[in-house]
């Protein structure tokens, strides 16, 4: 494989300026400045429900590039699905104040005790995708935040959920979760599949943040098949109950 990390920690490309080339901000003092404690979600009903939750307020100069919201206690960002979209919008939201990053997402569950609408609260996960690799070493493992799972473990159990920890395999390719990977990932530990926690994680580290990922059980490898849950009403209430917690933890966390 070809070696793309760069141990120079400088980019002639810088993210605050790219954004104030992009934004409102320049337009205010501060208007771009983001809390210390971030939420990254990925779709228009997460991001509408976690800003009501968090009593958010439309951060108007990052319009029109991105969409954020000031909540109680942390800012709410829309991510584009995919590692390099997460990691340039953490980039971001680093360069403005954002030091500890949560990721609400989905998985494919490839354990057969996992059901839809479960929570997974990744510890590693499988560097199968390009943009860690800018980041960390080819020999190096994407971690979560110990401290942040453990908190996210035990916010989540008093709340009446009870997560599943584990690794999960991030991958850059959807339609290339093949029958021999799913077999031989599962056989290696990982619990589930998905585009961007890997990246997340890897970057975290490079840049010295913490990071964490809270994955809703979205569909499911059995038997050789693939069996969505996206309208079932077990993942309907979970990916609910998910979001509510994933809030409620990020308004608590001391920074």
């Amino acid at each position: 494989m070809q070696e793309f990390f760069d141990p120079d920690p400088n980019s002639l490309l810088k993210p605050h300026n790219l954004v104030r080339c992009l934004t409102l901000g320049g337009l205010k003092r501060n208007s771009l400045e983001v809390q210390r404690k971030v939420l990254l979600v990925f779709t228009e009903p997460d991001l509408k429900r976690a800003a009501k939750l968090g009593s958010g307020r439309a951060q108007i100069g990052w319009r029109p590039y991105r969409r954020l919201y000031r909540c109680e206690g942390f800012t709410l960002a829309l991510s584009p699905i995919g590692a390099p979209n997460v990691v340039a919008l953490a980039e971001e939201l680093f360069a403005f104040g954002g030091r500890i990053f949560v990721l609400f997402g989905y998985c494919g569950a490839l354990f057969e005790e996992m059901q839809g609408g479960d929570v997974l609260l990744p510890v590693e996960a499988l560097r199968e995708e390009g943009t860690s690799y800018h980041y960390l070493p080819p020999d190096e493992r994407a971690l979560a935040s110990e401290e942040l799972v453990r908190y996210l473990k035990t916010f989540f159990r008093k709340g009446g959920l009870e997560p599943h920890i584990g690794k999960v395999w991030t991958t850059d390719a959807i339609y290339r979760e093949t029958r021999e990977k799913i077999r031989r990932y599962k056989t290696m530990g990982y619990a589930a599949v998905e585009m961007e926690t890997s990246a997340l994680f890897s970057w975290a580290s490079a840049r010295g943040v913490r990071a964490g990922s809270v994955l809703v059980v979205s569909d499911r490898f059995i038997e050789e098949q693939w069996v969505p849950y996206f309208g079932h009403p077990r993942f309907v209430m979970g990916r609910r109950k998910a979001l509510g917690l994933t809030v409620g933890a990020l308004k608590e966390l001391c920074p």
